[in-house]
């Protein structure tokens, strides 16, 4: 496993390179944010750059292209029809999955891509589209493989300094996030260091793949604060500085629940303001930054 979990990292390293944010023209707005004690981050946008802005699989984006490469690099050359039908199977088997969570009460349900993934191949293998033995650590390296591809990511700006700075205020730090299993492999791979290294609470780590519901979901929200409350007894809710890019999937919920809130709007990919949503169409963030950087200005001892 070990060595399936390395080789996945490097995989990431080799087909990654540097992105930079692409600037949004907001203006931040900052201030103190009050008694805060934890500062809870998005991922992909936010702590990462996401070239489509946000988790691949979470927008269902699909190429052709990348599909084919990533199938051809996996062992599994393949020609446009077998493309097309391994596509058309992968509509079909995550519709599959995601109709199995919704029955049993996942109002935004988070299906595990690696499962996705062994259930495709192995139908394209039945179909005679591809050849080569299918396993699991076939459907991870073709997840790693097609991600990587679809939606290339970078460390933020700041990143580094930033949490640095937090840890020292004696603040706690935790993630909030879409995300799949591969998510925490892509942090040590392009950073160097685990999330724990980098100073993050491993118990304020709250994934989508793992409890199988994803934002906006107040479920998966609430979810996290029933880790916090387990790990720091008595916390209130608007002890917690929520940090994301989307004002529905990471504002709308965490403002819901009594977090404070600050919209991160420093690259015009991932900044969604969403005033199309009825649940957003009058919402403000507390604070609105554009460098994470500027969050150690707004914590801290007044």
């Amino acid at each position: 496993m070990a060595s399936d979990v390395n080789n996945l990292k490097k995989r990431f390293k080799r087909l990654s390179k540097p992105l930079r944010p692409l600037p949004t023209g907001t203006e931040p707005r900052l201030k103190k944010a009050g008694a805060v004690r934890f500062v809870i981050l998005d991922f992909y946008g936010t702590l990462f750059i996401s070239g489509v802005g946000d988790i691949g699989a979470d927008e269902d984006l699909q190429s052709t292209e990348q599909f084919g490469d990533a199938l051809a690099a996996c062992g599994f050359p393949a020609g446009p029809d077998v493309v097309e039908s391994g596509l058309r199977l992968y509509r079909d088997v995550l519709e599959k999955y995601n109709r199995t969570l919704a029955a049993g009460g996942a109002d935004y349900p988070e299906p595990q891509i690696e499962a996705v993934w062994l259930d495709v191949l192995r139908r394209m293998k039945k179909e005679g589209l591809i050849r080569r033995k299918v396993n699991m650590p076939a459907a991870r390296l073709f997840s790693v493989e097609y991600e990587a591809r679809m939606n290339p990511i970078w460390p933020m700006p700041f990143l580094n300094d930033t949490l640095a700075i937090l840890n020292g205020l004696d603040i706690q730090t935790g993630i909030i996030s879409n995300s799949q299993f591969y998510t925490p492999l892509t942090f040590e791979a392009l950073t160097g260091l685990t999330t724990v290294q980098m100073g993050f609470n491993p118990r304020l780590l709250h994934w989508s793949f793992e409890e199988q519901l994803k934002k906006p979901s107040l479920a998966f929200y609430r979810g996290f604060l029933l880790k916090l409350e387990k790990e720091f007894p008595g916390t209130s809710p608007s002890e917690v500085l929520y940090v994301g890019n989307d004002m529905l999937k990471d504002i709308y919920p965490a403002a819901a629940l009594g977090m404070k809130t600050a919209l991160f709007a420093g690259d015009k990919r991932s900044l969604k303001w969403r005033k199309d949503d009825d649940r957003c169409r009058n919402l403000e963030p507390d604070l609105v930054i554009t460098e994470l950087i500027q969050l150690t200005d707004c914590v801290g001892v007044p």
